[in-house]
């Protein structure tokens, strides 16, 4: 009885092998494959589509959140008159929410050189590594004090890190847990 079955698992698999089939198995995706399928844009993709929109706005923020389910992306812009906002969704590139306000002669605003940064897929690596355990679920590029950052949430269970990083030099500028 034993060796009958061998034999017809054996024919199973070769015959789905030679056929050039798959053998599907149902289990659940880690969060790492369920936020590779759900953001299929890029940083640069996304900040194209906000530049469809506003032009000459020089960028000031990005950042990459789940909301709803889905991945979305908000960045935040100015020009020497207006603050632009718009949020585009990460899978689709949809443009959505978009926001015009007149710039505050008190807003000191910081254009982020973007073809002098690190990509979020990079930074995400740096602070994955920097907090030992988790993946990355949220992150954000910023000015900071003068230092363009990424500020990067790994979450590992239910513990959290904000993981801070130098987008131009990828150094680690700080670590801080919340359990």
């Amino acid at each position: 009885m034993t060796r009958m079955i061998i034999r017809l698992a054996t024919a199973v698999l070769l015959a789905t092998a030679v056929s050039g089939g798959t053998i599907a198995a149902t289990t659940k995706s880690s969060p790492i494959a369920q936020a590779a399928q759900t953001i299929k844009l890029n940083e640069k993709q996304a900040v194209a589509k906000f530049k469809q929109k506003y032009a000459k706005a020089k960028i000031s923020e990005i950042s990459l959140e789940k909301h709803l389910n889905h991945y979305q992306y908000e960045i935040s812009g100015f020009d020497s008159q207006k603050e632009y906002s718009a949020k585009i969704d990460a899978q689709t590139g949809k443009l959505s929410a978009a926001k015009t306000e007149k710039l505050d002669a008190d807003d000191h605003e910081t254009a982020i050189k973007l073809n002098q940064v690190i990509s979020r897929q990079k930074a995400n690596q740096l602070a994955e590594k920097a907090a030992k355990s988790g993946q990355g679920r949220e992150w954000t590029l910023e000015t900071d004090h003068g230092q363009t950052i990424w500020q990067v949430d790994v979450v590992d269970g239910h513990q959290k890190t904000e993981v801070k990083i130098n987008a131009v030099n990828q150094k680690v500028i700080s670590t801080e847990t919340d359990d």
